[in-house]
């Protein structure tokens, strides 16, 4: 059973560099909570932020879009306190995306939903999937 190993490799502007079998990170020191890497596999790698918040379950992973690391630090120090006050009052740290809602909502509707005029709502649903 393969495990991953962890290891810290140094320190960058206070968060430390550690790496995985197969990729770099670097934890902002926050004990974790907001970790920044790059896929390098890819042609033009841009920061990626991996980030969890108290009382939440799971991870908010997203792509900076930055190529500079103090612009990405930035964004994702700012995103992980939005996301912290987002939880704090009760919301969610994963949103479900128009595409989620819609499918839910489409699958509710063939079982439990008519429209005012007792019809159905297969023209509605041709059309938005069209």
């Amino acid at each position: 059973m393969a495990t991953n190993r962890i290891d810290i490799i140094g320190y960058v502007d206070g968060g430390a560099v550690v790496t995985t079998e197969s990729e770099g990170y670097i934890d902002l020191g926050r004990e974790g909570r907001v970790v920044l890497y790059k896929r390098q596999h890819l042609k033009n790698p841009k920061w990626q932020a991996r980030i969890s918040v108290p009382n939440a379950t799971g991870y908010k992973v997203i792509s900076t879009k930055l190529s500079d690391f103090e612009e990405a630090k930035r964004f994702a120090l700012n995103l992980y306190d939005d996301l912290y006050m987002q939880v704090k009052a009760g919301g969610p740290l994963n949103t479900k995306s128009f595409k989620q809602v819609y499918e839910e909502w489409k699958a509710y509707v063939k079982v439990h939903g008519r429209t005012r005029r007792d019809g159905t709502w297969d023209t509605t649903i041709e059309r938005i999937d069209s």
